[in-house]
């Protein structure tokens, strides 16, 4: 065959993942939104109305840089890098349902203000991709920079009350038995459902009823329930969810068997290790509405699988160490790896040359 021929030869389309998912952008923001909302509504039955005012603030910050850098590029003449609020709406509430309760309303809008001009519109203008989640790397600047102070010692009494940093966490020892576990247990969370009365025990709180912590973790098995239906409905990317979650479980009962207690058997201290490490804190909603990001994360789907796996196994050492939350440092770190892990299974360009008669 000529050469002019073979170039000539018709590559066969491959459809971009919208197309295969049926869903627009807008639309995929919309219904992703919808469905955090009734992660924030029963949030809110938990935690109050301290957590409806972070989730506002979150979404009002947002929404004024979204309107700001909009009438900017439109008064320069340039093409809206939004063509709607849907994309920053869901960054907004991934926001506000990422913040502890007890953290002051100023560092909602810092961490708001910097997902959605720094990690969105900047990384995206000026990288043409944004390689970091948003929401996890403004975070944790500001995780990182709360840690600093307290080191220095400088107002820390306002570290005490739930900012992004804990330093009473390390008071507790994740590597020890039943006692070392207990004692976080019963320090942290009711023992009684508000509004119905029902006693829970302390590992039950966990799943159901958390005052406390991250606002999007209030109640773990709201997480679970409507992520799954995000996944299966939005297409997420089911692998890291799986992988991330199926990790944390095994690893939660290796940690379980190999720190017993005599005092408990072996399938409560295995229950007691799931409720902390995969209902306690930031990992459950995390793994279902950051770890899922499209583009700070891999494509092939046996990197998928690496990426979960690696953020587990990063957030369960965190967690053994008393630092909790560090599960959005984990997704960071995370996602420098994506290249790499692009390039272990990606070697030729997408798509491949129908083969012709003439071959």
């Amino acid at each position: 065959m000529l050469e002019e021929e073979k170039k000539a030869r018709p590559y066969k389309v491959v459809n971009p993942p919208h197309v295969h998912i049926g869903l627009d952008k807008n639309e995929l923001m919309l219904k992703t939104f919808l469905l955090m909302s009734i992660i924030a509504y029963a949030s809110v039955m938990v935690m109050g109305l301290q957590a409806l005012f972070h989730i506002l603030v979150a979404l009002g910050t947002v929404l004024v840089v979204y309107n700001s850098v909009t009438a900017y590029q439109r008064w320069k003449g340039v093409k809206p890098t939004y063509d709607s609020p849907g994309s920053p709406l869901v960054a907004g509430m991934i926001v506000g349902l990422a913040m502890p309760l007890e953290s002051p309303y100023l560092v909602t809008v810092v961490v708001a203000f910097m997902t959605m001009f720094v990690f969105k519109y900047i990384q995206g203008k000026y990288l043409d991709h944004k390689y970091l989640n948003p929401v996890a790397t403004s975070k944790s600047i500001v995780l990182l920079a709360l840690y600093g102070v307290a080191t220095l010692n400088v107002f820390e009494g306002a570290l005490q009350g739930g900012m992004l940093f804990h330093p009473h966490h390390y008071q507790h020892n994740m590597m020890g038995g039943f006692a070392d576990m207990m004692g976080f247990f019963e320090s942290a969370f009711v023992d009684t459902i508000p509004f119905f009365g029902i006693e829970i025990s302390a590992t039950q709180a966990h799943f159901f009823w958390q005052p406390h912590g991250w606002i999007g973790s209030g109640m773990g098995i709201v997480v679970l329930v409507v992520g799954s239906i995000a996944v299966y409905w939005l297409r997420y990317k089911w692998r890291i969810v799986v992988s991330t979650l199926g990790t944390m479980t095994i690893l939660a009962i290796v940690a379980a068997l190999v720190w017993q207690n005599g005092d408990i058997s072996t399938a409560d201290m295995i229950t007691m290790r799931i409720a902390f490490h995969v209902f306690s804190g930031s990992i459950l909603f995390m793994a279902f509405f950051m770890a899922t990001e499209p583009q700070s994360t891999p494509m092939p789907e046996f990197s998928q699988f690496l990426f979960g796996v690696g953020l587990a196994v990063l957030t369960f050492v965190f967690q053994l160490n008393g630092f909790l939350g560090g599960s959005i440092i984990a997704l960071v770190i995370m996602n420098m790896t994506t290249p790499l892990l692009d390039r272990i299974v990606i070697k030729k360009p997408y798509g491949h040359r129908v083969k012709s008669v003439v071959d």
